[in-house]
């Protein structure tokens, strides 16, 4: 179900980005320009400060790879899989606002072989779950559920007739509808 961020950060248009997952700063710094090129309300900016980022990025290396955070602590599910093509992002809400607080997304840290532009197609779909988007997936485009390989890209499992792998991202009309929703 998406949830919006907390307003005051929702009134900067943006959300600040620390990168953990060194191994994957090219594709994480391809992913980044790529999201701010999607017709969303909000726009991410690299933090320097781990501590006063909104979102985290990680390598996760097992399913239970835990982010300790302030008290709390994120934890991958016992179905993530570090060397698939797919990562899991874990938002924090206000228990009272249901608002979005802060993201830890965890990439895949055993994945093999991959290219750029498929670990690039695997962070843009994580950051719009770590954007408000949460659990929820599109019918089509970058937040359909389970993609496959093809050529140096990422494309949905069921794909559409004409539609060529990502990148470039592109977009579901659901993704845009609901993103609209979350960053007027």
């Amino acid at each position: 179900m998406p949830h919006p961020w907390l307003k005051r950060i929702r009134d900067t248009g943006q959300l600040t980005v620390f990168n953990k997952a060194t191994a994957w700063a090219a594709p994480v710094g391809e992913a980044i320009k790529s999201f701010n090129n999607l017709p969303f309300g909000v726009t991410l900016v690299a933090e320097k400060d781990e501590k006063a980022a909104n979102i985290v990025l990680v390598l996760g290396i097992r399913a239970g790879e835990q982010y300790p955070y302030y008290g709390t602590t994120a934890i991958t599910r016992p179905r993530f899989d570090p060397a698939g093509l797919h990562g899991q992002a874990t938002t924090f809400n206000d228990p009272r606002s249901k608002e979005l607080f802060f993201a830890v997304a965890f990439l895949p840290g055993k994945v093999k072989k991959a290219t750029n532009g498929q670990k690039e197609v695997i962070v843009v779909h994580e950051l719009i779950h770590a954007a408000g988007s949460d659990e929820w997936h599109d019918s089509e485009g970058i937040m359909y559920d389970v993609m496959q390989v093809d050529g140096g890209g990422l494309i949905e499992a069921s794909r559409p007739k004409g539609a060529s792998p990502m990148p470039p991202i592109r977009l579901g009309a659901a993704t845009r509808h609901e993103m609209s929703h979350l960053w007027p």
